[in-house]
């Protein structure tokens, strides 16, 4: 962040006396009895019902400060294109054919490393970006928060109430890394500069920027950046 779920039958009666008809005698309706749909009260002699097994999720694990999570969510992009029946087999390939149309809640990173994929939040107002992954105890490995500038400008965060370890990706206008800042301790107030012409920051979990290589020189592609060096 810059510096949050029946009686039983009666047995028949004995009698010396012949038959006699039984005038039928209207039901008349038990005020206490439950009336269709409504549970009925246990009596002493019931057996008690089984418990129901209630499932229980397993316990939930922050992300360790040191090891970051498994890399499968972020899949490396190859340069080969998607097969298509409709293209000219003699055109030139588009090595960017795999990615598709910029989203606003998807960033792509390029560089010496190849390419990866990343979900992320956006803050372009002030308020969002003082407000940034405070309070936050846990982060997919795939996702992060990508802060907007409206220019270029010296820019620099601290880990004020920040409870992960988190790598900062310090690029210019054209979305092009100027520095990496690896693995944040959570709670820090030190001052983390990024630069003097920094317009766009990438927040992701602590150690994966060392582990995908991601260097400066890099570059973002994603719609906020207007004069990319990697345009959608």
């Amino acid at each position: 962040m810059p510096s949050a779920p029946a009686a039983e039958p009666a047995d028949p009666l004995d009698s010396a006396d012949p038959a006699k008809p039984i005038d039928p005698v209207a039901e008349t309706p038990d005020a206490d009895a439950p009336e269709d749909g409504e549970p009925v009260a246990r009596g002493p002699s019931d057996p008690e019902p089984p418990a129901e097994e209630v499932p229980t999720d397993p316990p939930v694990a922050a992300a360790p400060a040191e090891v970051p999570p498994a890399l499968e969510p972020i899949l490396p992009i190859g340069d080969e294109p998607i097969a298509d029946a409709g293209v000219d087999p003699a055109a030139k390939p588009d090595p960017d054919s795999r990615i598709g149309a910029c989203r606003n809640d998807t960033l792509y990173l390029r560089g010496e490393f190849g390419k990866a994929r990343f979900s992320v939040d956006v803050a372009k107002t002030a308020e969002d970006r003082a407000q940034g992954l405070m309070n936050v105890d846990f982060m997919p490995t795939s996702k992060g928060m990508l802060f907007v500038y409206p220019a270029p400008q010296p820019v620099a965060f601290w880990m004020k109430n920040t409870l992960i370890p988190l790598d900062m990706i310090f690029a210019d206008s054209h979305g092009v890394v100027v520095k990496v800042h690896h693995s944040a301790t959570p709670g820090d107030l030190t001052s983390i500069p990024g630069g003097d012409q920094v317009q766009f920051v990438l927040e992701i979990n602590g150690g994966l920027a060392k582990m995908l290589r991601i260097e400066e020189g890099a570059q973002i592609r994603h719609p906020t950046v207007r004069r990319a060096a990697w345009p959608c």
